[in-house]
């Protein structure tokens, strides 16, 4: 699992998913690179990501579960609101 991230998200409006995506790659380089010299690639993404929307709560559910479940995850946070997701189902 360290080699990659999961992000379930809640966004007002209806931003781009690949606005989205772009800017959290680009908040989390710039707070890596402060702690770790940068990768030989250059980058510490791959050139995609999943941007899939989640347009029911079912759909978000699913999502969160999936996430917070990972075998071997260094972490896993999800907000007090939703901690009701992992004790159900």
């Amino acid at each position: 699992m360290r080699a990659h991230v999961h992000l379930v998200v809640g966004v007002p409006g209806d931003p781009e998913p690949d606005v989205l995506l772009r800017d959290f790659k680009a908040y989390g380089s710039r707070a890596i690179n402060r702690l770790f010299s940068r990768p030989k690639s250059g980058t510490w993404w791959t050139e995609g990501g999943s941007k899939r929307v989640k347009r029911t709560e079912e759909a978000v559910v699913r999502a969160v579960r999936y996430v917070a479940r990972q075998e071997g995850a260094l972490v896993a946070w999800v907000d007090a609101g939703w901690e009701w997701v992992l004790r159900d189902g």
